[in-house]
């Protein structure tokens, strides 16, 4: 929705392109896709294949003979996959076909959720913080953007269009559970309680006497929930709560909040290429983190590539990784939201300030190619793991081992 993984692709072509890499594009979405995606792989100079969420992991070629193959296999390309979101919800993307691919996720609590589950082949791995749409500073405009509006970049989702999701789906012994669970995570979303919500789904079921370790599907199942569950309930949180301040909300999926005869404006709509203008212009945006506290959402590192404050939720990657910048952050109560956005306004100049130096410390602290070259190592770890026995090496050492493949 929005083109937003579209958008963070091709915002890394110059990145490529420094490293040494052309960058092709392949848009299932255009009809020449297949000349393309044809045209690269023939060309035999492929370093690794990056997609989304497991998207072509399985994509087929036919062999001479009209045989079915994996396409990434018979050509000896590594695939690697980024995901930005748990492993809870299309649970199947997130399981690879062979030991060929990587799957790489941006946050390393859902690593490690992914960790803890089946079905793991190929590589796992963890992409580093890095700006996205990266502009130099000289081209930033700061004296515009102390007159420029605050923005909440945001598809919202109404939590009580969810529940009553649940009470006609579930049987009311299970739709109970949900709700349970969802009621003491949701009174509590000033802690970090919902950054593992596995956790916690497992110790209601263990109180119960229950062990769902095992039980994958209900496991998932009630994650997933959960997780949407709170991000409704934390996108709502933020726009109902600055309905009287003069903020644009960008999305989709606004129907459960009224703006009507508020400050507040709805921008029905959005699309990842066009937000990058209201961010460069902008006084500030907002955020809230996908249930994640270790590493920043991409609309921090979107404000972030061009000079602009973000404000966003406390999270740890602030408190231990860049600290020193809590004039950004609020917590999930109404009156702490209020007024960091009330600073935000009456002190243009000062937040834009903040801004520009919190991007600073950020640049400085994480390399602009550093998710480039994560890909590319996972890339070579994946390349040497297919390669198979090269001879140089010692004839008392058996490798690769035949037992684990």
């Amino acid at each position: 929705m929005g083109d937003s993984r579209g958008g963070i692709g091709r915002s890394q072509k110059d990145v490529y392109s420094n490293l040494g890499y052309d960058f092709v594009e392949v848009n299932f979405a255009k009809p020449d896709w297949a000349e393309t995606l044809n045209r690269a792989v023939a060309s035999g100079e492929v370093e690794c294949v990056v997609s989304f969420m497991g998207m072509a992991a399985e994509m087929t070629a036919q062999t001479n003979k009209g045989e079915s193959v994996n396409l990434w296999d018979r050509a000896g390309i590594p695939y690697i996959s980024l995901f930005g979101d748990t492993p809870a919800y299309f649970f199947d993307r997130h399981v690879m076909p062979g030991k060929r691919c990587a799957s790489l996720y941006a946050f390393r609590e859902h690593l490690d959720f992914r960790k803890k589950l089946p079905g793991v082949s190929g590589l796992l791995g963890l992409m580093p913080p890095t700006p996205l749409d990266a502009m130099p500073r000289a081209k930033v405009d700061f004296k515009a953007k102390e007159r420029g509006k605050v923005y909440f970049l945001k598809n919202g989702n109404d939590p009580e269009k969810l529940v009553q999701m649940w009470r006609e789906a579930l049987s009311p012994t299970m739709f109970l559970m949900l709700m349970d669970i969802a009621a003491d995570l949701g009174n509590d979303l000033a802690s970090e309680r919902g950054c593992d919500i596995d956790a916690a789904v497992i110790g209601y079921f263990r109180d119960k006497g229950l062990e769902v370790e095992s039980l994958l599907d209900v496991r998932l199942f009630f994650v997933a929930q959960l997780d949407d569950y709170l991000r409704r309930l934390k996108s709502t949180f933020v726009a109902q709560t600055l309905l009287d301040f003069p903020i644009e909300v960008h999305g989709y999926n606004w129907e459960h909040v009224d703006f009507s005869g508020k400050r507040a404006k709805l921008v029905q709509g959005g699309n990842y290429g066009e937000s990058r203008a209201l961010i460069e212009a902008s006084l500030a945006t907002l955020d809230m983190s996908p249930n994640t506290s270790s590493a920043p959402h991409e609309r921090v590192s979107r404000a972030v590539g061009m000079y602009t404050l973000c404000v966003t939720n406390e999270q740890a990657f602030f408190r231990e990784i860049l600290p020193g910048f809590d004039e950004s952050l609020y917590r999930f109560e109404r009156e702490s939201l209020r007024s960091r956005v009330s600073e935000v306004l009456d002190r243009p100049r000062r937040f834009v300030e903040l801004g520009a130096a919190i991007a600073a410390a950020y640049r400085a602290s994480f390399d602009p190619e550093a998710a480039a070259r994560r890909i590319l190592d996972a890339a070579s770890c994946v390349r040497m793991a297919c390669a198979g026995r090269t001879h140089q090496l010692q004839d008392f050492f058996g490798w690769p081992p035949t037992r684990v493949r």
